[in-house]
């Protein structure tokens, strides 16, 4: 039997309806299916969003107060790019400072968002994502110099932020790995002390070679090509992206002169932009 993972309903506790169900009707969008239809022997309102789900309103002497602490407590819809930009111009006509997003320096590229409270303060996140937000973004670093393998000891994982890429140096040798985040386009961070690449957009985790765990489902972090000459100097290719189902060995740079990189198993993924051809970093 298949699992319908869809919730059907929405309750929301309301001090006055009718001033609630104008702000979900006019404001939200949301389309008023009809009065007191659920059995509840306190007014209610139906509300339908477009999809199958739909949104209770039921009118309650005291709303509780958010938790002083329960700033991050929020109700969200996700819209697509344009129904967001229908619902920023609908807010904004009805005198809402929508385009306000107390959060934006936490955003991955192209997450957009909207945050608005209700009448009685139950906030609401609207949001959206472009097609940037899972774009391959190249940094236009191109080619980067990172030293020589005398540099690095095994265990060192070095950030270099104009190119946007991890050097990493284990046992076997190294990977360069893209800093994008794979689930959204949020820039990772590595946290030494946890042994792992973190996202702060929305919390992935990725091992130190860049494989995700946890519960979104995320694909490995992307991988440079990484270039080792005769003298043991180091280059990334920033200009190149592999995307790869889950960490294999062979795509580690052996720590020696003259180790190159194998494409064995991975997919070349196109840039969304042209990439500039070299620099130093």
């Amino acid at each position: 039997m298949s699992k319908d993972i869809a919730f059907s309903h929405m309750v929301v506790e309301v001090s006055d309806l009718d001033k609630s169900e104008k702000f979900y009707r006019d404001v939200i969008g949301l389309d008023l299916l009809g009065h007191n239809m659920v059995a509840d022997n306190r007014p209610n309102a139906l509300l339908a969003m477009n999809t199958r789900q739909r949104l209770l309103l039921v009118e309650v002497p005291k709303v509780p107060p958010y938790p002083a602490s329960g700033g991050s407590i929020h109700h969200g819809w996700l819209l697509t790019i344009d129904q967001f930009a229908q619902a920023r111009d609908r807010l904004e006509a009805a005198g809402y400072a929508s385009g306000i997003d107390p959060r934006q320096t936490f955003r991955a590229v192209g997450e957009y968002n909207m945050d608005i409270i209700d009448p009685d303060g139950n906030r609401f996140q609207i949001q959206a994502f472009g097609e940037e937000a899972t774009d391959i973004l190249p940094s236009g670093a191109g080619v980067v110099s990172c030293g020589n393998i005398a540099d690095h000891a095994v265990g060192d994982v070095v950030r270099n932020g104009k190119g946007r890429f991890f050097l990493s140096r284990n046992e076997d040798g190294y990977l360069a790995i893209s800093a994008w985040c794979t689930h959204k386009n949020g820039v990772t961070v590595w946290q030494k002390e946890s042994w792992h690449f973190y996202c702060p957009f929305h919390g992935a985790k990725y091992d130190c070679t860049g494989t995700y765990f946890g519960r979104m489902g995320c694909a490995p972090m992307r991988l440079h090509p990484v270039d080792i000459d005769e003298a043991g100097n180091i280059s990334v290719d920033t200009n190149r992206f592999f995307a790869r189902s889950k960490h294999d060995p062979a795509h580690v740079v052996p720590a020696k002169p003259g180790a190159k990189f194998s494409t064995a198993g991975l997919e070349l993924v196109k840039a969304a932009v042209p990439a500039t051809t070299s620099s130093e970093g």
